[in-house]
C-alpha cells in the first residue's frame, strides 16, 4: 500500500470530482485514476461507485476513511518527528563540564541561552573531570563537554574547540611571605609547599608541566578534588595553590590572591565534541559557547 495513494484516495473521498481532486493535488485525471484502481487491487476491493455524473463512496471506501487519514497523519507526525530530532529541536544534550568552569562567566549565560533557544531539548549536565569527560565523550555517555586540556595526546575522533583564556593566580595566607611582594614568578614557588589537585585532572597536569619547565616539581602535601576546599585550605596556611582567575569570586577570609609575573601562566577551556558527529544539538551547543565566548571578549 502506498501513501501516496492513500492520500490520492482521501482527496477523492473528499471531493467525490475526479478533475477537482486532479487540480487539487496538482496533476492529471490520469494518474489518479490509476493510483485508485492501484489501491483498490492492493485491497481487494471497490473503493468508490463510479458513473459518468457521479463519483460516490462504496461501504468499502466508507470504512477505509478514517484509518487513511490516521495513517496518513501518522506518517506526517514521523516526518516531523525526525525532522524535530535532525535539526536539533528535541532530543536529548549530554553536558560534561568540570567544577571551575561553573564560575566563568560565559557558563550560566551558556547553559541559559541553550535552553532558551531549545526548551524542548532535555539538557543534561555532568560534573565530571576533564579526562573523564573526554572518555564519556569518546564511549558516546557524553555530547559535548566543557574541559581543559590534559597532557599527551588527545583522541583523534574529539575536536576540541579553544574557549575562554583565564591567567593562573596564586591563592595564599594573607600572611603569607609573597602576599606583599611586588613581583611573582612561578620559580618563586620552588620551596613552597603545595595544595594541589589529584594526578591526572587537567589543571593539575598544566601546573606540573609549567614547573618542569622551571626545573622543579611541585611539593604537594595536600591534595583536593574540588576547588572551593582549595581556597579553605590556603587559608589555614597549609601551602599555596595555583588556581584560575575566576576562583577569585570566591571570598574566603585570609586567603590573598596574586598575579604571576609568567606569560604562560594561563589555562584555557575547551569544548569539546566527537569529529564529524550528526548530532545537531552537540553542533549547536558549541557553535552557541563559541558565538558568546567572543562576545564575552569584544565586550
Amino acid at each position: 500500500m502506498n501513501i501516496r495513494h492513500l492520500e490520492y484516495f482521501v482527496t477523492l473521498a473528499e471531493e467525490l470530482h475526479f478533475r477537482r481532486s486532479a487540480e487539487r493535488i496538482g496533476i492529471t485525471q490520469a494518474p489518479l485514476s490509476l493510483a485508485i484502481q492501484a489501491l483498490e487491487a492492493d485491497l481487494g476491493a471497490r473503493l468508490f461507485d463510479r458513473t459518468r455524473r457521479t463519483v460516490s463512496l462504496t461501504e468499502a471506501g466508507v470504512a477505509l476513511l478514517d484509518d487513511a487519514r490516521a495513517i496518513i497523519a501518522r506518517v506526517e507526525h514521523a516526518k516531523e518527528s525526525v525532522w524535530e530530532t535532525v535539526s536539533g529541536e528535541v532530543g536529548r544534550l549530554r553536558v560534561g563540564f568540570t567544577n571551575a568552569s561553573t564560575l566563568l562567566p560565559i557558563f550560566p549565560h551558556l547553559i541559559h541561552a541553550y535552553r532558551t533557544q531549545r526548551p524542548r531539548v532535555k539538557i543534561e549536565l555532568h560534573d565530571l573531570s576533564s579526562s573523564r569527560q573526554i572518555e564519556g565523550i569518546g564511549q558516546r555517555e557524553l555530547d559535548v563537554g566543557l574541559l581543559r586540556l590534559p597532557d599527551g595526546p588527545q583522541p583523534p575522533d574529539i575536536v576540541f574547540e579553544p574557549l575562554t583564556e583565564e591567567p593562573l593566580l596564586l591563592a595564599m595566607h594573607a600572611r603569607h611571605r609573597l602576599a606583599q611582594a611586588k613581583s611573582i614568578r612561578i620559580i618563586d614557588l620552588r620551596d613552597e609547599p603545595f595544595i594541589a589537585y589529584p594526578r591526572g585532572v587537567a589543571l593539575f597536569s598544566q601546573i606540573l608541566a609549567l614547573c618542569a619547565k622551571r626545573g622543579f616539581e611541585p611539593n604537594v602535601v595536600q591534595e583536593t578534588e574540588q576547588m572551593s576546599t582549595t581556597i579553605g585550605l590556603a587559608a589555614t596556611g597549609l601551602g599555596v595553590s595555583l588556581v584560575p582567575a575566576t576562583l577569585q569570586v570566591i571570598a574566603f577570609p585570609g586567603v590573598v590572591f596574586r598575579k604571576l609575573n609568567d606569560k604562560d601562566a594561563m589555562t584555557r577551556i575547551y569544548v569539546a565534541h566527537r569529529y564529524g558527529d550528526a548530532n545537531a544539538r552537540a553542533r549547536q551547543f558549541t557553535e552557541l559557547a563559541l558565538a558568546l565566548d567572543r562576545r564575552v571578549l569584544s565586550n
